[in-house]
């Protein structure tokens, strides 16, 4: 028996696979790629049905939410857009759970364009978070905060809001949660996306809480909605993480 399967790949559709399988044999029996770029005539039946709801996301998309006064790229141990980013998810979280997130968490991969100066619209956010996550919201004990402290040095820095602390050759230090030091006792409530907390990234404590509730709030729709209701966006630095040398 065969069967065909047709697929695509990279951001935007620039290729289609046409791949004739025997499913008894199991075995690939060969592959067409057509490629779809500008020499593919538009069909007009398409394009007429299309053109309707192109216009309509288009509205949407274009949509400005805000204006930004700075380039923001992403950066490491420490940058305005990963702060930017993880204040409003820690806002948000706190918006929607009902104690206390006291520190929120992204991966810095997960943001995928450096933030333009000028104005930020809908579009410009679909661009930054691709991704369909939601938000999770995970408890540690104060230990385990200071083990992922140390993971995220490892790892040169993620963009992280309500923790300070200085890292050399991998090691944490002077870890701090909203002003005061780490309680090794205490137990925190930490903000991230599902993602991370469902084993992606290189941070391995984030896969075992004390506990976790997953909240129905999609990221990039509360960061839409957040941003919405800024005048202005404005770079802002705060050594929340520092990389120094032993003293």
């Amino acid at each position: 028996m065969m069967a065909s399967l047709r697929t695509w790949t990279g951001r935007v559709a620039a290729s289609v696979c046409a791949l004739a399988l025997s499913v008894s044999a199991a075995e690939w029996t060969g592959w067409t790629y057509y490629r779809l770029d500008q020499d593919v005539p538009e069909d007009p039946d398409v394009a007429a049905r299309v053109t309707p709801y192109r216009a309509e996301l288009k509205e949407i998309m274009e949509r400005p939410l805000t204006t930004s006064t700075a380039v923001m790229p992403m950066e490491k141990p420490e940058s305005a857009l990963g702060n930017l980013m993880a204040d409003i998810l820690r806002h948000e979280a706190n918006t929607a759970f009902e104690e206390e997130v006291h520190i929120a968490l992204m991966n810095g991969r997960g943001l995928r364009i450096t933030l333009p100066e000028g104005t930020i619209r809908v579009r410009t956010i679909y661009e930054l978070m691709p991704f369909e996550n939601h938000i999770a919201v995970l408890q540690f004990t104060g230990t385990q905060l200071a083990a992922l402290a140390d993971e995220i040095a490892r790892y040169g820095g993620e963009p992280i809001s309500g923790m300070h602390f200085v890292f050399h050759n991998g090691q944490a230090r002077d870890i701090e949660v909203n002003g005061q030091p780490l309680d090794p006792e205490r137990r925190y409530w930490l903000a991230t996306n599902n993602w991370m907390a469902n084993g992606g990234g290189e941070l391995p404590t984030l896969w075992s809480p004390r506990n976790r509730v997953d909240l129905p709030v999609l990221i990039r729709d509360a960061f839409i909605e957040h941003l919405d209701g800024l005048t202005r966006l404005e770079p802002r630095l705060d050594g929340r993480i520092r990389e120094e040398p032993l003293p």
